[in-house]
């Protein structure tokens, strides 16, 4: 009967085992994705300024011109969509300020909403869940102001980032 309980509680420890390596790759997984979105955004948003920089407005910029134009890292692109690393749908469009243009991220977990909100370079307001958390006068983004707007009652958030010269 011994043998039995030793052999199980063998099995129980090497389950435990695979399941925190499991854990701590998801974890890291995670850390990645934000880090990975955080590059794609910095290289599109170059790339738009780069194209539009002779240009008075962004009133042509479209998803369509993101994709056409290669303006966007390759494994943003999914056919003729834009993807975050969580898979959650990306739009790039014209401001109601033509000046300016948005870039809204869906499908955003709550445990990367904050770091995200709070690390895309050059935003000049952030919007959380429908609610303007940053604007210019209030750069940069307080960390406790994007946690408490992140959704904690939901599994994804979105994240709308308003850009301009």
């Amino acid at each position: 009967m011994s043998e039995i309980l030793g052999t199980l509680f063998k099995y129980l420890v090497a389950i435990l085992g695979v399941a925190a390596v499991v854990l701590i790759l998801n974890k890291t997984f995670g850390a990645n994705k934000v880090q990975n979105t955080i590059a794609q955004v910095t290289q599109t948003t170059a790339n738009i300024q780069t194209l539009y920089n002779a240009q008075n407005n962004f009133t042509s910029l479209t998803n369509t011109v993101v994709i056409a134009g290669k303006l966007a890292p390759a494994d943003m692109v999914s056919g003729t969509n834009l993807v975050n690393p969580w898979n959650g749908a990306v739009a790039f469009a014209v401001d109601a300020n033509a000046a300016q243009y948005t870039m809204t991220q869906n499908g955003v977990p709550n445990d990367a909403c904050a770091k995200l909100a709070t690390s895309i370079p050059g935003a000049i307001s952030v919007q959380i869940n429908g609610g303007t958390v940053q604007n210019s006068a209030t750069n940069p983004l307080d960390a406790g102001a994007a946690t408490t707007a992140c959704n904690s009652n939901a599994d994804t958030n979105t994240l709308v980032f308003v850009f301009g010269r």
